[in-house]
């Protein structure tokens, strides 16, 4: 009876582990966003000086100067989607993230930009939209206004092409 009672156990056990769910994997938004390690993207917030966001991206930087850095993911570019992103600093550290987006297709253009968009009014209220931009507004943790805007530009440049864009402003500007 014990051994019957262990094998029926066994059996249960082995089942409930079939029908548990794994962890879905991330998205490709969240892979290049690397939302699990905070700041506005990447891990990079808004403010930040350019030391750590040389640290942070050291692996993907193509370009480098004393305002500026870029960076290419994937490095080793085939025929697949790439995203570059530009890092700008002025006196105060970073004020400007600009992302662009080459995907293979224009279906793939789409689907990216659904993906941005939900994972950005899940994190910073529903956007708005205006001349083809879709926009949200947010804070730094200085206090100072960011707007993100996205807008895919495929039609206009004849290719696959989305660019994501985190501005600080300040109400002077």
């Amino acid at each position: 009876m014990k051994a019957r009672s262990a094998c029926i156990l066994f059996f249960g056990l082995l089942f409930f582990a079939s029908c548990t769910e794994e962890p879905s994997p991330p998205t490709p938004v969240e892979m290049i966003l690397k939302a699990e390690e905070g700041g506005h993207f990447r891990g990079n917030t808004i403010g930040d000086n350019i030391q750590e966001v040389l640290a942070r991206e050291s692996t993907n930087i193509v370009h480098n100067m004393p305002d500026e850095i870029t960076c290419r993911i994937p490095l080793d570019i085939k025929k697949s989607t790439f995203y570059e992103i530009t890092y700008n600093f002025n006196e105060q550290g970073l004020y400007v993230i600009e992302m662009d987006i080459f995907p293979k297709t224009t279906k793939d253009t789409k689907e990216l930009f659904d993906s941005f968009k939900g994972f950005y009014d899940t994190r910073y209220g529903k956007s708005t939209v205006d001349d083809g931009y879709t926009t949200w507004l947010t804070k730094s943790s200085q206090g100072t206004d960011i707007e993100i805007s996205m807008i895919d530009k495929t039609r206009e440049l004849q290719k696959p092409y989305l660019s994501v864009i985190f501005y600080e402003y300040s109400l002077n500007d």
